[in-house]
């Protein structure tokens, strides 16, 4: 692996982290296509961290909106722990399932087949959207927020995409295209960090070199930032369906290969 290739697969995790493709689906191509046997733990934590740092910076304001109401006493206050309440419910299922269903996990990320099929699920979840406004006037609850939870648990599955999923569970909940991002984005938060804090487990010294993962680290961020900017102006436009095209196309030549 050299500087190029870190770079490259920074983007691609940048890129596909937000966009609705499945990012672990894209990896795996990635590394397939650079010929890499493994991108290495540490590096695929230093990607995961790019992609945080991304989200962080780009909803900064909502963020610091959350961290100072925590200190805040009356309505305001309770609106923010409330919102914050509504954001450990929804990250809940994925939680459960990345525990009890380890090993199904691991065996869906060794099956090539399953990654293509399961973006064909990415598809039509992806057309749905095409029948719903994203005008919608809900209100998140905890009910809303377990059922957008649940969506992004069925995406720890290689090919599920988990912005696509949970922006799409939104508006068929009845949430603007807005809120729906917005509450999809900062459950990212936990979601990046827990599979960051996991991944970092298993690691076992440093296998690549440090520049190599500053590297890395830069083009995910850099390209995360770029693209959750876009895909908000995608959303607006009423246009999440497109991407149900190139994902369509990307499932039948994994399966079809």
């Amino acid at each position: 692996m050299n500087w190029i290739d870190t770079i490259i697969l920074g983007i691609v995790q940048g890129a596909t982290e937000f966009l609705p493709v499945s990012s672990s689906a894209h990896l795996v191509l990635g590394q397939h296509i650079l010929n890499l046997k493994s991108a290495g733990l540490a590096l695929e934590v230093v990607l995961h961290l790019g992609t945080l740092l991304s989200v962080l910076i780009y909803f900064r304001d909502d963020i610091l909106t959350l961290i100072t109401g925590l200190f805040k006493t009356g309505p305001p206050g309770q609106s923010v722990r409330a919102e914050i309440g509504l954001l450990i419910v929804a990250t809940l299922p994925a939680v459960l399932v990345a525990l009890t269903l380890d090993d199904v996990i691991e065996a869906a990320f060794e099956n090539v087949h399953w990654v293509g099929v399961a973006l064909l699920v990415t598809t039509v979840t992806l057309a749905s959207s095409r029948w719903r406004s994203g005008t919608g006037s809900a209100v998140i609850n905890w009910r809303l927020a377990l059922l957008i939870g649940l969506a992004q648990a069925c995406a720890i599955f290689p090919g599920i995409s988990r912005s696509g999923a949970t922006i799409v569970a939104g508006l068929w909940l009845g949430l603007s295209a807005d809120r729906a991002a917005r509450f999809s984005f900062l459950m990212a938060i936990p979601a990046i960090l827990g599979a960051g804090l996991f991944t970092l487990l298993d690691l076992e010294g440093l296998a690549i070199a440090p520049v190599y993962l500053i590297l890395g680290f830069l083009a995910a961020a850099i390209t995360g930032y770029l693209v959750i900017g876009w895909l908000m102006d995608i959303l607006r436009r009423g246009q999440l369906h497109y991407f149900g095209v190139y994902t369509l196309l990307v499932g039948l030549i994994i399966i079809f290969h």
